[in-house]
């Protein structure tokens, strides 16, 4: 399983919604996900993937991709 197939499970299972219909590229917002919701996905991430995320970039993250690219990023 790739880390982007990975994130969308998490972050469909943190939401309660289903996998399989939680594209990569949709806004997180259009599928109910609230700033308060993504810094706990933010958290979660953080402990999965031992990486360290500040708010700058967590401003940047709209979908599964974004977070995607930023977890690469920080993974280096």
């Amino acid at each position: 399983m790739s880390d982007l197939e990975d994130l969308r499970d998490l972050v469909a299972e943190l939401t309660e919604l289903d996998a399989d219909q939680l594209d990569v590229d949709t806004p997180f917002a259009d599928v109910g996900i609230d700033s308060l919701m993504a810094m706990e996905i933010a958290v979660h991430v953080e402990h999965r993937y031992g990486v360290r995320f500040n708010e700058g970039d967590l401003a940047t993250v709209t979908s599964v991709r974004d977070l995607s690219t930023l977890v690469e990023a920080q993974r280096g």
